[in-house]
């Protein structure tokens, strides 16, 4: 079956800070730290490290956090905000 539905070449995603923040550091230790080596054994493809990277560049792009004095702060405080967030099914 074929449809002619025209695809997008790109997609657009919302996040909240706290979530964006904390994915880019986790792609800052694992994806971007000696070419994935840490993500190896979970990747199938070099197409997803591929990806991953790209995430973690956009999130680079659009968040100042990763730039400021206090990161480590940022990003724990983040963290906690998340998980209490997750808690109570909002994320």
């Amino acid at each position: 079956m074929t449809t002619n539905r025209k695809k997008s070449d790109t997609v657009s995603l919302t996040l909240d800070r706290d979530v964006a923040l904390v994915l880019f550091d986790f792609l800052a230790r694992t994806a971007d730290e000696e070419e994935g080596e840490p993500l190896q054994d979970a990747l199938l493809h070099k197409a997803e490290l591929a990806a991953l990277l790209e995430l973690f560049a956009g999130l680079e792009e659009m968040l100042e956090e990763p730039f400021a004095a206090d990161y480590t702060r940022l990003v724990d405080a983040a963290r906690d905000r998340v998980e209490e967030a997750r808690g109570t099914g909002r994320v």
